[in-house]
């Protein structure tokens, strides 16, 4: 990323949190790794179908047509008896999907990072939140419209995929 696009992305970012909009501040300042993070996995063979999953609530949260990358809130429920590690995301609407961790440090300070992984247990839950875990739309294709409906698919790693349909809705 150049030096002259992150100093916009700290700028929108700083004016939109001016304006009492902290959560769409916290997208400005998401950046991409220099490297490819996809999960290096070589399962000795590959499921094929639907995970069994099931999303609830699911939101893209609504960003001005400048802002070109958002965030996938929600509760993912794992009906499966097994563990369901998710490795990818995509959409139509977006170049590329990443997924986020949300960490906090002995000091107490807050941060996110793209993950390779995401895991929900067997039978549990995993909340997708703007505090927490999450995923990200990068490079936005297109403005989305409030009231707008999503597909959005996930892939595991053993090759399983789930689409569901999130809510584009304001912060």
């Amino acid at each position: 990323m150049s030096h002259l696009t992150s100093r916009r992305m700290l700028i929108g970012a700083t004016f939109l949190t001016t304006l009492g909009l902290s959560a769409l501040a916290q997208h400005m300042t998401h950046t991409m790794p220099s490297q490819s993070t996809t999960a290096q996995q070589s399962p000795t063979h590959k499921a094929t179908g639907t995970l069994p999953l099931k999303a609830v609530n699911a939101t893209v949260v609504a960003v001005p047509p400048m802002i070109k990358e958002t965030s996938i809130f929600g509760t993912l429920l794992n009906n499966g008896k097994t563990p369901v590690v998710l490795n990818s995301v995509q959409t139509a609407v977006a170049q590329h999907g990443m997924l986020m961790v949300t960490t906090k440090s002995s000091g107490g300070m807050q941060g996110m990072g793209m993950a390779e992984t995401l895991t929900i247990p067997a039978g549990g839950r995993l909340v997708l939140s703007d505090t927490g875990d999450h995923l990200m739309l990068m490079k936005l294709r297109r403005a989305l419209k409030v009231g707008e409906q999503v597909k959005v698919t996930l892939s595991a790693a053993d090759g399983r995929t789930f689409t569901f349909k999130a809510t584009v809705k304001k912060p």
